[in-house]
């Protein structure tokens, strides 16, 4: 009852009402169903508190499990206090039987009966088994108890109908019984009983995320193991610089005491946490972090396999323990808590945030009293060694204590495979799940204990034959050695025999293609003969057939994604099956696609194969046909469901050539139903379509399966007449029985002659590409989300003018226009605030060379080290003014604008729009004062009234007129300039709007570390002014508009990524060569490597070679340079002042002098140094040849020879160049 009350809000009843007849509710369901809950949680205080044993307190709990499932929400919700006592005294009394209890719900629902003048709904079965609803107006009946004849159909007993399950729970506080639940769920369990406070930084990739269900589990009341009267405090963060600086006060602070403390994060959180993490890691209290690894990349794809965000930690001094599956995400939770409190040290508990968190399992659970008293037991063994060794023995031990209470047992480092393999493969994250039958005398080693790492517990369960070691890790970044190479390449340095070969191979960009046969072809090819590894060309083996296990595939849209979850909940709790439940979500469509897999098995040993052949396929829409090669992932003979409002005909026409050759090769059973009619007909909404998906899939799946699934249906929902609910039931088995299409195996697909298109169609991709989540997992409880009404596709979208009132109402009544006061790209743009806007060079000096420093705090702008900061710059305000003088408009009138559609947005997405002033988008948006094209002179050309300027403008963009068009380019004409030459070519503002192009960022060198300067960034800047031929003082549109700028002022930035980034070891030398401003990312470079050297980490040598004009006006940054160079940072300081001597010297000259070094630092394999140009692009060949000559006098080769060293450093990104 608990779980239905927290999913009733949003779960829509089985029979819908006539939207032409609406009924007034009599009062709001969602604060029905909290006062419900309060009521509940009240009873149950109650209860505890009466000083009864255990037993007692068990049967009076179970007497209120059995009332509960005989009263609805309203009756509960209506309770008084006085009632409430009562109810719990009779509950505790030790004679109560179920008589009496029958008594209780009798003077309940007399006490809350109410008589009610609504409309009413008869629902009636005609001879031919159809479901016929009726409306009567003004009837009187009561609320409660209705005949099995009649329902009453209103606002409040729509919910008296809902699904009964525990899929919104996660597990129960039941030992040894296997629960359905998913990965986020198990974790927060855990997490919820064992702590008294629990942070929850959510994930933006999913709503779904890691904490939700706690945030409602603490607001029902819920208490847990921890033995303390209040439920645990639940807190919602938001991820932004300096993230845990609450986690932080709370280990400080005195008032804590003993409270045990978790926090629920996502990856990207832990990014903003590091700082703090450090003071946590000293703390004497410790926090258990339990984190959802998740990333994205630039398309906003998500990455299955990237675990670089989480392990950006491994330095702080926290411990880490990792869990591959919904079975080790709840164990490894448990295991967590335990070596916390064992060790006295906070820990990382990390688990796969896109498929494990997100997939159900039926799991063994022990108790949570049990394991609450296993974490204390542990706290008073908490003598343990803190060298690594020992620290991790002691770990180890914790961890063998607990598998008598789990049942099973975990290692620092676990081996399975040969004793005598010579290739291991040793994995760390969602890998693990696939490392299975790699190959001949190949073992796999699971990481489960990452930080400490041990060298000696590492190499223990290495076996001494293995002559080849292939690193598996989690990054994606292939720029250089991941951080799990590193600790494993490092461990063999103690190794006692030949020591083995070490492959790294990073497949965090290829999470999507992970299963056995890739992971298989990966260990085949960094066997090979050259052992080399390029993850793009690996293929997997071919999809197979597994024993003992059967597989469904279910191509949801968000309405139907609660089919698949449910048919789970059958299997197991009817079959008694194992249960595997993993989806895949797209969002990025005209409407959301679902790949859910649901496998399920009785054998306890067979292993569940996401890539796995299935037996059946149901398509929700027939849209992803065309999208994705469904029968692909089909076994031979399989059923593939089609829900389409289709013929047998129909089905050969409107499907492709390569569709119908796939389903007769592998001759597929197809099958056809149209659900959206029979939901139609009968009247069917929310959980009744759920049901209806439910019965269609057992009707067609399989007849051995369907007695028992349909019993456990009943069992599933929850309702005010169960007469009617099996009325209902047995009414949509006979319509499924009727509306099933099957469609016979046609010979001539096979015979089909296939052109290029249909080739293509037979190359689709066959599983989704998951991307961010949009929508909830179906086990969270949360609803789906409603569908949206697209526009039509002949509208064509175009600016318009607006009036005031029209902007006011938008602003005024935001929730009914659904108004956005946000900036132009939310969430990929920042708004921050200048906090020093500083001259570098002389007043007097002909340049203008400025420093720029932005406040980020509370933005949520993360950057990284070569990072470029996009400046979206505004025109200038007076010149603006100008024009709309000029061209007879008003500065204040209004003006909507449709927002441009991001280039993956789904077909049919429908845009937002955009209110502004004129003067606001002339400033801001739009390059008025940038220089036009030819399409901007020939779309002036039909709005000319003057035949004299028209024929001009026909000039100007013919063959004739190119050398005057140049002209006008050199003068840096600009569209307002064109406007003004050309007065009778005066297009409206809409249609002005719609011809010119949009201001873009420009994009300036980051000149600071983040981990230096947490809320803050800063550029390094040049002025941009010129003189045009005419002699006309022209500036650049965004250095103008930075100049301007004062402290406080706002401006709205964005990230572009850069390949300026520092060597992934902080021992690797670093060579920086900078003329100008193309200084701003080395003096990023040099700030990270004082912030290493500041935390005690050793740094390698830097050479700096800078070049200006002259020392007096161009040393930027002069006394920050000489003061790193005092302190050793700065090995090198190399400066090439071109006119501060007779000769001109430039930084090539300084670099010639150095020769020897550059060669030593470069080639010299135990150095590896990295070498970087920034600035214009005229020195960038003599800087290559004072490059080349040093690789030829050190290696006394030929200059071809030299160039290619060269080039092979560029391949392996140890030579970049950013020039302009």
């Amino acid at each position: 009852m608990l779980t239905v009350l927290h999913t009733l809000a949003n779960t829509a009843g089985l029979i819908s009402k006539s939207p032409a007849s609406p009924v007034a509710p009599a009062a709001n369901p969602s604060q029905k169903i909290n006062k419900a809950l309060e009521n509940l949680h009240l009873v149950r205080k109650i209860i505890l508190t009466q000083n009864l044993n255990e037993a007692q307190e068990q049967a009076a709990l179970s007497r209120l499990d059995q009332l509960l499932d005989q009263i609805s929400v309203n009756s509960l919700a209506s309770l008084t206090f006085n009632q409430v006592q009562d109810l719990a005294t009779a509950l505790t009394a030790a004679s109560s039987s179920s008589k009496e209890l029958t008594q209780i719900i009798s003077q309940i629902r007399s006490s809350t009966t109410t008589t009610t003048t609504i409309k009413k709904t008869t629902i009636t079965r005609t001879t031919n088994g159809t479901i016929i609803a009726s409306e009567d107006d003004n009837v009187s009946v009561r609320s409660e108890g209705p005949s099995s004849a009649v329902t009453v159909v209103d606002e409040l007993d729509q919910l008296t109908l809902s699904v009964r399950s525990n899929l919104s729970l996660g597990v129960q506080n039941e030992a040894d019984l296997f629960q359905l639940t998913s990965g986020n769920l198990a974790v927060e369990h855990v997490a919820y009983a064992l702590s008294d406070l629990v942070f929850v930084y959510p994930s933006t990739s999913s709503q779904s995320y890691l904490g939700h269900a706690s945030e409602q589990w603490s607001k029902a009341g819920l208490s847990n193991a921890t033995g303390a009267t209040l439920a645990p405090q639940v807190l919602k963060m938001s991820t932004r610089s300096n993230a845990a600086s609450a986690i932080l006060g709370a280990v400080t602070s005195q008032d804590s005491g003993n409270s045990a403390l978790a926090t629920l994060a996502s990856s990207a959180a832990i990014v903003n946490m590091v700082p703090n993490l450090y003071q946590i890691a000293q703390s004497s209290k410790p926090v258990v972090f339990h984190v959802a690894a998740e990333s994205v990349d630039a398309d906003l794809n998500v990455l299955r396999g990237d675990y670089s965000d989480v392990l950006v930690a491994r330095e702080t001094g926290l411990l880490y323990v990792t869990s591959n599956s919904v079975q080790e995400a709840y164990d490894v939770s448990i295991l967590a808590h335990a070596v916390a409190s064992g060790t006295s040290q906070s820990v990382i508990h990390v688990l796969d945030g896109v498929q494990t968190s997100q997939q159900v399992e039926a799991i063994k659970t022990v108790k949570d009293e049990d394991v609450a008293a296993f974490i204390k037991s542990e706290h008073s063994k908490s003598a343990l060694g803190h060298d690594e060794e020992s620290l991790v023995s002691g770990i180890e031990g914790i961890f063998e204590r607990a598998a008598t209470l789990l049942g099973r047992r975990y290692q620092a480092f676990e081996y399975t495979g040969p004793k005598d393999a010579e290739t291991v493969v040793v994995v760390f994250g969602p890998a693990y799940n696939f490392a299975r039958n790699l190959g001949e005398k190949v073992g796999v080693l699971n990481i489960r204990l990452y930080r400490p790492w041990s060298f000696s517990h590492f190499l223990k369960a290495i076996p001494s034959s293995t002559k080849k070691v292939v690193v598996v890790e989690p990054v994606a970044s292939t720029a250089a050695h991941g951080p799990i190479f590193l600790d494993v390449s490092a461990s063999f340095n103690l190794w006692t025999g030949a020591r083995p070969t070490v492959v790294d191979a990073k497949y965090g960009l290829h999470g999507s293609s992970l299963s056995q046969g890739w992971l298989k072809a990966l260990v085949s090819q960094a066997t090979g003969s050259n052992g080399k590894l390029d993850l793009s060309t690996i293929v997997a083996d071919t999809e197979h057939v597994q024993e003992d296990v059967s597989q469904v595939i279910f191509w949801e849209t968000e309405s139907s994604a609660a089919v698949s979850a449910h048919v789970a909940k059958h299997f197991q709790s009817a079959h008694g099956q194992r249960i595997h439940h993993s989806s895949r979500v797209n969002s990025y469509r005209h409407s959301t696609v679902i790949e859910t897999r649901l496998q399920f098995t009785k054998s306890h040993t067979a292993e569940f194969a996401e890539s796995a052949l299935a037996d059946y396929a149901l398509v929700q829409d027939v849209a992803v046909l065309s999208e994705y090669n469904v029968v692909a992932s089909l076994k031979h003979g399989a059923v593939l469901l089609l829900n389409a409002p289709w013929s047998v005909e129909e089905l050969e026409a409107k499907t492709s050539a390569a569709f119908r050759v796939a389903l007769g090769a592998k001759e597929i059973q197809v099958l056809l139903i149209d659900l959206a009619h029979v939901s139609k007909e009968l009247g069917l909404s929310g959980a009744g379509k759920t049901l209806l998906g439910q019965i269609t899939f057992l009707k067609t799946h399989s007849s051995s399966l369907r007695d028992a699934a349909f019993g456990e249906i009943e069992r599933q929902y929850e309702t005010s007449n169960s007469k009617l609910l099996k009325d209902l039931i047995s009414t949509l088995v006979d319509r499924v029985d009727k509306e099933v299409i099957e469609v016979p195996q046609n010979p001539n697909w096979l015979s089909i002659e296939l052109g290029e298109a249909d080739q293509a169609a037979l190359a689709l991709p066959k599983n989704v590409l998951p991307t961010v989540r949009t929508t909830v997992n179906a086990f969270s409880g949360a609803p789906v989300n409603a569908d949206v009404e697209n526009v039509e596709e002949s509208e064509v979208a175009l600016g318009k003018t607006s009036n005031w009132h029209k902007a006011a109402w938008q602003l005024l009544f935001s929730e009914a226009y659904d108004t956005k006061k946000s900036l132009s790209d939310e969430g990929h743009e920042y708004l921050v605030t200048i906090s020093e806007n500083r001259r570098l060079t002389p007043s007097t000096y002909d340049r203008n060379v400025f420093h720029l420093e932005f406040d980020t705090t509370d933005t949520g702008l993360k950057y990284e080290i070569g990072d470029a900061l996009g400046i979206h710059g505004w025109n200038d305000t007076q010149e603006v003014i100008d024009f709309i003088e000029f061209y007879g408009e008003k500065p204040e009138t209004v003006v909507v604008v449709p927002r441009a559609l991001p280039k993956n947005a789904p077909e049919g997405t429908q845009p937002r729009h955009q209110t502004n002033t004129l003067f606001q988008i002339l400033q801001q948006s739009l390059d008025l004062f940038g220089r036009p094209s030819k399409r901007f002179y020939a779309d002036l050309i039909p709005y000319a009234t003057n035949a004299t300027e028209k024929e001009r403008l026909s000039h100007l963009i013919s063959a004739e007129g190119a050398n005057e068009f140049k002209d006008r380019v050199d003068e840096t004409l600009t569209h307002a300039d064109i406007l003004r030459e050309f007065p009778s070519a005066h297009p409206t503002i809409p249609q002005l709007i719609n011809m010119l192009p949009a201001i873009k960022p420009r994009h300036y060198s980051i000149a600071s570390s983040q981990k230096a300067h947490p809320n803050s960034v800063h550029l390094l800047i040049v002025a941009v002014e010129w003189v045009s031929p005419s002699g006309k003082a022209r500036f650049g549109q965004c250095t103008r508009y930075l100049t301007s700028l004062g402290v406080g002022a706002k401006v709205t930035v964005s990230i572009k990524p850069s390949v300026m980034t520092l060597p992934p070891s902080p021992h690797q030398p670093v060579i920086m060569a900078g003329l100008g401003t193309g200084m701003a990312p080395f003096r990023a470079f040099i700030q990270e490597r004082a912030w290493q050297k500041a935390q005690g980490i050793d740094v390698g040598p830097m050479i700096l070679y800078f070049g200006s004009r002259n020392r007096a006006n161009e040393y930027l940054y002069g006394e920050e340079l000489e003061a790193y160079h005092a302190d050793g940072l700065l090995t090198h300081l190399r400066l090439a002042f071109s006119r501060d001597q007779k000769e001109k010297v430039y930084i090539q000259n300084k670099m010639n002098e150095d020769g020897k070094l550059l060669h030593k630092y470069l080639l010299d394999s135990q150095l590896s140094g990295h070498f970087y140009l920034c600035g214009p692009t005229w020195p960038a060949g003599d800087v290559k040849d004072a490059i080349v000559q040093s690789f030829m006098d050190g290696e006394a080769c030929a200059a071809v020879d030299a160039n290619r060293i060269v080039n092979k450093l560029k391949e392996e990104e140890r030579y970049v160049l950013e020039v302009y």
